[in-house]
């Protein structure tokens, strides 16, 4: 798990309940028992200026989830483009 530096503390205290919860939902969605192990990376923090969120990642890397604030935003910027274009230069 990758989160600022400062947000270190306050992530660290959820990654059990986390854990938790995906062997729940897993078990209650397929029957199989599976667990997981989270841990924060303390090697590559996200950057400061990011706004907050996390970064996941397993398998060295292969695959990565980016749930940061800054991503979350971008995308909610890109699925808004044609609405504000079309408010901003409605076709009459």
């Amino acid at each position: 798990v990758r989160c600022r530096k400062c947000d270190k503390n306050l992530v660290s205290g959820c990654l059990q309940a986390a854990s938790d919860q995906y062997s729940e939902i897993i078990k209650t969605q397929t029957g199989a028992t599976k667990t997981c192990k989270l841990t924060i990376n303390e090697q590559d923090f996200l950057p400061e200026s990011c706004l907050g969120g996390v970064a996941l990642s397993c398998f060295g890397g292969k695959i990565t989830i980016d749930n940061s604030m800054d991503l979350r935003l971008q995308l909610v910027m890109d699925q808004a483009k044609p609405a504000i274009r079309g408010l901003l230069f409605p076709t009459k």
